[in-house]
């Protein structure tokens, strides 16, 4: 008898007596990439036909290590183009545009380089 009432407990339990039809079940399904808007495009600048004599811009993050490759690459300017300035910069990351600005109105060339 008791093994019949569970029974029973657990028929209605799983199947449920109604008198209407369950609502209906939307799903909604999302794009895990999600939309990024893209900034615009802005073409490189154009290149600079001789570096000769010519003020160059180093920027460097400070990471560790990358002193060793900066100064690597101010040595070989020197060799390459005697009389060329080299004007290092070191800062975070994101260059912010006054920062930029201030750069590029001291400079004719600049070389942007980031560790890790």
């Amino acid at each position: 008898m008791k093994t019949n009432l569970l029974l029973l407990a657990a028929a209605v339990l799983m199947f449920p007596l109604g008198t209407g039809a369950a609502p209906p079940v939307t799903l909604r399904v999302l794009n895990p990439r999600g939309a990024i808007a893209l900034p615009p495009l802005t073409p490189p600048s154009a290149r600079i036909p001789d570096l000769a004599g010519k003020k160059i811009a180093l920027y460097w993050n400070g990471k560790a290590g990358g002193d060793h490759f900066w100064n690597q690459i101010e040595r070989l300017l020197a060799s390459k183009l005697p009389g060329t300035a080299v004007v290092r910069y070191q800062g975070a990351f994101d260059l912010k545009d006054d920062r930029a600005k201030e750069i590029a109105a001291g400079t004719d060339a600049f070389l942007y380089g980031v560790g890790d």
